[in-house]
This record gives structure tokens, C-alpha cells and sequence, in this order.
């Protein structure tokens, strides 16, 4: 099942885990783009593709800088997030106020190339992880458009998979990034993003992440 959100901010179920969406504003997309490239400029980027599984040219470590900014522009839409979890585990309770501070253990530029990919994997050491999008190849609508002629359009998508399927029961939703586009999800939910053709960057980024009560 192909699913697109259709608020600026939304926390749904389309399978079994909560996921949430949020579009970044147009500054922390040119925010993230300008520290990458600051980074490699100034050579001081890490690249941490040996330890991860994505098949992709460069995964490189977010700075203190970054995480910082992620920490202090994100922490309302992740509170919002961790009480619509914590609300649902706490059903038929006495309603409460929520209050979470976000630790953001680690954060990595994902640099996806034409015939590149990402294994199918879930995060480990923290309790929630997410992705969010910053550039596209710019022909890659072109692509898009012989895909979906397809019966089961899926280049360049990023596949969220959880239980087992069957009548009446969705286990699987494929996601077409827009520039823009940030999720938010469980750490241990599977995940795999697919190749595509088109000469040029897909480029992402991940965090993991735990909420910590107050």
C-alpha cells in the first residue's frame, strides 16, 4: 500500500506502530544541506558507512552543531508524538499532561546514489528512530512516472514493513519522499529503502532517539 500524508503535521497508524510525520520548514531542509557540505568542505566529515547497512556511497555523522538544532527545532512535534504513544498505552486511564525531553543519541546524513539501496533493518540502542528528506535527484519524477505504469511502483521508496499479512490486515506501506518530508517511528520497526536510475542524489538523514519522562 502506497501512503501519503495529507496534514503538515500528523501522528496516524497506517499499519500496527505510530508513525509521525512532520514537513520541515523550508530553513531546516537549507540548514542540513548547508552544514553537510560545510562539513565536507572543511574535511571534517565522518563517514560511518562501515558500521551501518545501507549499500549507499556515504553516510556521514551529524555534528554536535546539528544535533543541537535538531534537538531544539523538533522537541514540540516529538512531544507530540511520544504523548499520542504514551495516551494509547495509557488508554481508559485518567487523562494527564505529558512532558518529554528528546535525547538524540545520533544523527547521520544519508548520501543514496543511482543503483544504490538499503537493506531491509530495524535501528538498535534507542527506543524510536526516523528519517526525513532533503534532496532529490532532479530528474527522478521522470522515473516516477514509468513506475507508477507499473503494477507496484517502488524505486527510490522507502518500504515500512510490520507482522504478518493477511485478509483484512496491512503489513506494508511503501512512502514516495518529497524534499521536505520527515517520519518519526519505533526503532525496532523494519524498514528498506529501494533503488532507482536516475543519475543524482537522493539524500536523507536518520537520528536515533529516546524520550526521557519528566
Amino acid at each position: 500500500m502506497h501512503w501519503r500524508p495529507k496534514k503538515d503535521i500528523e501522528i496516524v497508524r497506517p499499519m500496527g506502530p505510530a508513525i509521525g510525520y512532520f514537513k520541515m520548514p523550508v530553513e531546516m531542509v537549507e540548514f542540513l544541506n548547508n552544514s553537510m557540505s560545510s562539513m565536507i568542505k572543511n574535511g571534517n566529515a565522518q563517514d560511518a558507512s562501515d558500521a551501518l547497512v545501507g549499500k549507499v556511497k556515504e553516510e556521514l555523522l551529524f555534528d554536535d552543531a546539528i544535533l543541537e538544532y535538531m534537538g531544539a527545532n523538533l522537541s514540540k512535534f516529538f512531544s507530540e508524538y511520544s504523548a499520542f504513544t504514551e495516551d494509547e498505552e495509557n488508554f481508559g486511564e485518567k487523562p494527564k499532561i505529558l512532558a518529554n525531553s528528546v535525547l538524540i543519541k545520533r544523527g547521520w546524513f544519508v548520501r543514496q546514489f543511482e543503483n544504490e539501496y538499503n537493506p531491509l533493518h530495524f535501528h538498535i540502542g534507542s527506543d524510536f528512530s526516523c528519517v526525513g528528506y532533503l534532496s532529490l535527484p532532479k530528474k527522478i519524477e521522470e522515473e516516477w512516472k514509468t513506475d507508477d505504469s507499473d503494477h507496484y511502483p517502488a524505486n527510490g521508496h522507502i518500504n515500512f514493513t510490520y507482522g504478518q499479512s493477511s485478509k483484512g490486515i496491512n503489513q506494508s506501506i511503501m512512502v514516495r519522499p518529497k524534499i521536505g518530508d520527515f517520519y518519526v517511528f519505533p526503532a525496532p520497526l523494519q524498514h528498506a529503502v529501494y533503488p532507482f536510475k536516475t543519475k543524482g542524489e537522493r539524500r536523507s538523514f536518520s537520528m536515533n532517539l529516546s524520550f526521557i519522562k519528566k
